[in-house]
């Protein structure tokens, strides 16, 4: 898990985190050269951002599952650790579902197409709240899942992550607020929080659940900001008025996933769904959707055979009509 300077080659930059910068780099193993992802702490990083790279380092190394990412290793570069992770080629969730905006809305869509978006943005939703639970079952609060946070590696499985791997992690939807005696600033992700992380600095798995259910919305938006137009400070009243975003105007989400979506968003957070709970509902959604999709796409090819077929050269008899007529889709 530990290695030397020399055994990593850094190249390009590919994101900029609040505590670093993140490389796109080459590790040296006796199998060849690896691909990585490589993070690195600013060359005068203050006390708290060391314990947050620390904190991240002791976590990551116990993480074993598919739908969270892993660290293979941490490099010491003088007083400055680098941490090593396999490279997510097809980027984050949010640049994908921005990417593909347009057939994953629906746009001018027939039937079997708009199933097959929503499945896939189901199939995304699902793998997310797996990697959730995963992180629940561990008694890990990760305060900040959004689809920026959320990888895909080149086999399209998806990464819960928190590492600063996208260029805009904390742009304009991050605001600042005071934080303890010395009035320190930290940057926080409002608009994906929980009212009582916002009002209290609380940080539960509830908070979580409120969080996985924005980023849920931003899925099936396709990218959209959550609270557009409401400005960072006035969130929390807004939330606490009752103020919800609006389920998305699209063929793809279902009024169930928009349930899903309300059970995150209580006031109570004990009324909240459990991450186990929610892997559950998405993944009879997910069954329901592909039986369907399979039932149109056998309906579909049934249709174009049939209208490929020459039509006979003589009347059918009354036996032929009745097994036509009986023939399943």
């Amino acid at each position: 898990m530990l290695f030397s300077k020399n055994e990593l080659e850094l190249s390009s930059t590919v994101g900029q985190g609040e505590s670093g910068q993140v490389y796109k780099g080459y590790l040296n193993t006796a199998l060849g050269k690896e691909l990585v992802a490589v993070k690195t702490g600013k060359a005068l990083c203050s006390a708290s951002d060391a314990e947050r790279l620390v904190k991240e380092v002791s976590t990551m190394l116990l993480f074993k599952h598919t739908n969270v990412m892993s660290l293979v290793g941490v490099c010491l570069n003088g007083d400055i650790p680098l941490l090593i992770m396999p490279f997510m080629s097809n980027g984050n969730v949010l640049e994908f579902v921005k990417h593909h905006r347009e057939e994953l809305l629906c746009i001018d869509a027939i039937e079997i197409q708009v199933v097959s978006a929503r499945k896939t943005l189901l199939k995304i939703s699902h793998q997310i709240s797996k990697g959730m639970e995963y992180l629940a079952l561990e008694k890990f609060v990760h305060r900040d899942l959004a689809a920026r946070n959320c990888m895909i590696d080149r086999d399209g499985v998806i990464k819960v992550a928190d590492f600063g791997l996208t260029e805009d992690m904390y742009g304009t939807n991050y605001f600042r607020r005071e934080k303890g005696e010395g009035g320190s600033e930290e940057k926080v992700p409002i608009r994906w929080m929980a009212p009582e992380s916002i009002e209290e600095d609380i940080y539960t798995e509830a908070t979580d659940v409120w969080s996985f259910g924005v980023t849920v919305w931003e899925i099936f938006t396709c990218g959209r900001i959550p609270y557009t137009g409401i400005p960072a400070m006035f969130i929390l009243k807004e939330l606490q008025a009752g103020q919800r975003l609006e389920r998305p105007d699209n063929e793809a989400c279902l009024g169930e996933v928009y349930e899903i979506m309300m059970s995150c968003w209580s006031l109570d957070c004990h009324a909240r769904p459990l991450f186990k709970d929610l892997v559950g509902r998405l993944s009879d959604l997910l069954e329901r959707e592909s039986d369907y999709l399979e039932l149109s796409a056998q309906s579909l090819c049934w249709k174009e055979t049939v209208s490929h077929t020459p039509p006979p050269s003589s009347p059918p008899t009354e036996q032929e009509t009745a097994i036509t007529e009986e023939e399943p889709i």
